[in-house]
């Protein structure tokens, strides 16, 4: 089983914006992490959720120590890992502006009329919650608030947001444009992962 999930977009192409794929510098990965002192608890992760996915078993629970123990380690030995840490922030990123650029904020205050959303329900909002994913999207919305409040892991959000996907996953049709930002987010970050490990691939 590969160490970063793969997505369900289906692509004809195993090629990643023309660098190798996953499967073939997934060794390099492991080498990196084994070098950096994390490969058990790496290890350990990987296979608590594949036995989860195995016994159709909920990930998050089964597996949260699991993946605590994975992001200490990366944590306390953050000056080895920074390169591969470092590039979530520029994937995720992606997946923020691709979706910004499909439902762009209204000027309520030039625009207002008698079909405007409510305050504070922008684009996004009445999208999400005009599917059948309202449920999710509001477990997810109020975890994030609340590590917010508290100054939480934002991990703690895991769960919700993997519900979410679930569902939207469910309903594709609906919620195709998202998935397509998310998965498009998810590409950015192996190509930069790749390029991290062996420095032979442009990044984008």
């Amino acid at each position: 089983m590969g160490i970063i999930a793969s997505t369900s977009r289906k692509t004809e192409n195993s090629e990643t914006s023309g660098c190798s794929s996953w499967e073939s510098v997934e060794p390099e990965y492991l080498a990196f992490m084994e070098k950096g002192g994390c490969i058990e608890p790496l290890v350990e992760y990987v296979d608590c959720k594949g036995e989860a996915q195995k016994k159709n078993e909920d990930v998050f629970p089964k597996c949260k120590e699991a993946k605590d123990r994975l992001d200490k380690c990366m944590v306390a030995h953050r000056d080895y890992h920074q390169p591969i840490l470092e590039i979530m922030e520029p994937a995720v990123e992606l997946v923020v502006n691709k979706i910004e650029a499909l439902f762009p904020l209204v000027d309520t205050v030039s625009t207002e009329s008698a079909d405007q959303p409510e305050e504070g329900d922008g684009p996004l909002h009445v999208f999400m919650n005009g599917g059948a994913c309202t449920e999710s999207c509001m477990a997810l919305e109020d975890c994030l608030v609340e590590v917010m409040e508290t100054n939480e892991d934002i991990c703690n959000c895991t769960k919700a947001f993997t519900m979410l996907m679930k569902c939207m996953d469910a309903h594709s049709d609906y919620y195709q444009p998202i998935l397509d930002a998310v998965y498009d987010g998810e590409d950015h970050y192996r190509t930069l992962l790749i390029s991290a490990l062996r420095g032979d691939c442009k990044r984008i």
